[in-house]
Protein backbone atom coordinates (compact mmCIF):
# COMPACT_ATOMS: atom_id res chain seq x y z
CA UNK A 1 0.00 0.00 0.00
CA UNK A 2 1.26 3.03 -1.21
CA UNK A 3 1.13 6.52 0.56
CA UNK A 4 -1.30 7.92 -2.53
CA UNK A 5 -3.91 4.99 -1.37
CA UNK A 6 -7.16 6.63 -1.13
CA UNK A 7 -7.41 4.75 2.58
CA UNK A 8 -3.83 5.10 3.19
CA UNK A 9 -4.48 9.01 3.23
CA UNK A 10 -7.68 8.98 4.78
CA UNK A 11 -6.01 6.78 7.94
CA UNK A 12 -3.03 9.59 7.71
CA UNK A 13 -5.10 12.24 8.40
CA UNK A 14 -7.02 10.62 10.91
CA UNK A 15 -3.80 9.96 12.58
CA UNK A 16 -3.49 13.35 12.49
CA UNK A 17 -6.47 14.59 13.93
CA UNK A 18 -6.30 12.29 16.74
CA UNK A 19 -2.94 13.38 18.00
CA UNK A 20 -3.96 17.08 17.77
CA UNK A 21 -3.91 18.12 21.14
CA UNK A 22 -6.64 19.52 22.59
CA UNK A 23 -7.13 23.37 22.63
CA UNK A 24 -5.30 24.98 25.68
CA UNK A 25 -7.32 26.40 28.19
CA UNK A 26 -7.53 30.35 28.06
CA UNK A 27 -4.74 32.65 29.33
CA UNK A 28 -6.18 35.11 31.20
CA UNK A 29 -9.48 34.94 32.88
CA UNK A 30 -10.78 37.73 31.21
CA UNK A 31 -10.59 35.84 27.93
CA UNK A 32 -12.52 32.72 29.40
CA UNK A 33 -15.59 34.89 30.73
CA UNK A 34 -15.61 36.84 26.90
CA UNK A 35 -15.70 33.66 25.04
CA UNK A 36 -18.09 32.38 27.50
CA UNK A 37 -20.46 35.18 26.47
CA UNK A 38 -19.15 35.31 22.77
CA UNK A 39 -21.50 31.89 22.67
CA UNK A 40 -24.56 33.91 23.49
CA UNK A 41 -24.17 36.56 20.99
CA UNK A 42 -25.76 40.06 21.38
CA UNK A 43 -28.91 41.39 19.85
CA UNK A 44 -31.10 38.78 18.32
CA UNK A 45 -29.23 35.88 17.46
CA UNK A 46 -29.10 32.46 16.17
CA UNK A 47 -26.55 31.78 18.79
CA UNK A 48 -27.59 28.84 21.14
CA UNK A 49 -25.25 29.58 24.20
CA UNK A 50 -23.29 27.55 26.24
CA UNK A 51 -23.36 23.76 23.99
CA UNK A 52 -24.20 20.87 27.15
CA UNK A 53 -21.19 19.00 24.45
CA UNK A 54 -18.03 17.83 26.96
CA UNK A 55 -15.50 19.18 24.77
CA UNK A 56 -16.78 22.69 25.46
CA UNK A 57 -17.37 22.17 28.97
CA UNK A 58 -13.85 20.83 29.61
CA UNK A 59 -12.57 23.72 28.12
CA UNK A 60 -14.30 26.57 29.90
CA UNK A 61 -14.92 24.41 33.45
CA UNK A 62 -12.58 23.01 36.26
CA UNK A 63 -13.59 19.01 36.31
CA UNK A 64 -16.25 19.85 39.47
CA UNK A 65 -18.46 21.75 37.28
CA UNK A 66 -17.77 19.67 33.84
CA UNK A 67 -19.11 16.70 36.63
CA UNK A 68 -22.32 18.42 38.03
CA UNK A 69 -23.27 19.52 34.29
CA UNK A 70 -22.58 15.76 33.39
CA UNK A 71 -24.92 14.77 36.31
CA UNK A 72 -27.87 17.57 36.16
CA UNK A 73 -30.78 15.96 34.80
CA UNK A 74 -33.22 18.92 34.18
CA UNK A 75 -31.76 22.45 34.27
CA UNK A 76 -34.57 24.99 34.60
CA UNK A 77 -32.85 28.21 33.03
CA UNK A 78 -29.48 29.10 31.63
CA UNK A 79 -27.88 30.27 35.07
CA UNK A 80 -25.02 32.74 32.75
CA UNK A 81 -28.04 34.37 31.40
CA UNK A 82 -30.20 33.90 34.38
CA UNK A 83 -33.06 32.96 32.22
CA UNK A 84 -34.69 30.45 30.00
CA UNK A 85 -34.10 32.83 26.80
CA UNK A 86 -31.76 35.97 26.03
CA UNK A 87 -31.02 38.49 24.14
CA UNK A 88 -27.92 40.24 25.38
CA UNK A 89 -26.76 43.20 25.76
CA UNK A 90 -24.04 45.80 26.90
CA UNK A 91 -22.61 43.11 28.14
CA UNK A 92 -19.38 44.45 30.53
CA UNK A 93 -16.57 42.00 31.79
CA UNK A 94 -14.33 43.65 34.48
CA UNK A 95 -11.21 42.93 34.81
CA UNK A 96 -10.49 40.39 37.16
CA UNK A 97 -9.06 40.59 40.79
CA UNK A 98 -6.51 38.00 40.68
CA UNK A 99 -4.88 36.37 43.66
CA UNK A 100 -2.26 33.43 43.02
CA UNK A 101 -3.75 30.89 40.72
CA UNK A 102 -7.39 32.59 41.79
CA UNK A 103 -9.33 35.16 39.90
CA UNK A 104 -12.79 37.30 40.55
CA UNK A 105 -14.67 38.73 37.93
CA UNK A 106 -17.88 41.13 37.63
CA UNK A 107 -19.84 40.40 34.55
CA UNK A 108 -22.62 43.20 33.84
CA UNK A 109 -24.92 42.59 31.21
CA UNK A 110 -28.77 43.37 30.29
CA UNK A 111 -31.00 39.86 28.98
CA UNK A 112 -34.15 41.02 27.33
CA UNK A 113 -33.26 44.70 28.86
CA UNK A 114 -33.42 43.55 32.43
CA UNK A 115 -29.93 44.41 33.81
CA UNK A 116 -28.17 41.94 35.48
CA UNK A 117 -24.81 41.01 37.73
CA UNK A 118 -22.75 37.93 38.07
CA UNK A 119 -19.41 37.30 39.86
CA UNK A 120 -17.11 34.60 38.45
CA UNK A 121 -14.57 32.58 40.31
CA UNK A 122 -11.85 31.29 38.12
CA UNK A 123 -8.77 28.78 39.01
CA UNK A 124 -5.81 28.57 36.63
CA UNK A 125 -4.51 24.99 36.13
CA UNK A 126 -1.47 23.99 34.27
CA UNK A 127 -2.68 24.82 31.22
CA UNK A 128 -4.26 28.01 31.75
CA UNK A 129 -7.56 29.31 33.18
CA UNK A 130 -11.66 28.02 33.79
CA UNK A 131 -14.65 28.95 35.31
CA UNK A 132 -14.57 27.50 38.79
CA UNK A 133 -18.37 29.02 40.12
CA UNK A 134 -20.22 32.03 39.28
CA UNK A 135 -22.86 33.73 41.99
CA UNK A 136 -25.65 36.00 41.91
CA UNK A 137 -26.18 39.00 43.96
CA UNK A 138 -28.72 36.87 46.48
CA UNK A 139 -26.13 34.17 46.51
CA UNK A 140 -26.89 31.58 44.37
CA UNK A 141 -24.29 29.77 42.52
CA UNK A 142 -23.58 27.66 39.48
CA UNK A 143 -22.47 24.76 41.55
CA UNK A 144 -25.75 24.96 44.01
CA UNK A 145 -28.25 25.38 40.68
CA UNK A 146 -25.93 22.26 39.03
CA UNK A 147 -26.52 20.17 42.52
CA UNK A 148 -30.40 21.38 42.34
CA UNK A 149 -30.50 20.13 39.30
CA UNK A 150 -29.66 16.40 39.67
Amino acid sequence: MTASHPLAAAAFAFALLAATPAPAQFATPEEAVTQLYALYGTGKTDLMGLPNEPKVLRRFFVPAVVQGYQKAELIDADFFVQGQDFELSDVTVAAATVTGDKAVIAVDFKNMGQPLHLDFELAKGKDGWRIADARTPTGDTLRKMLARSR
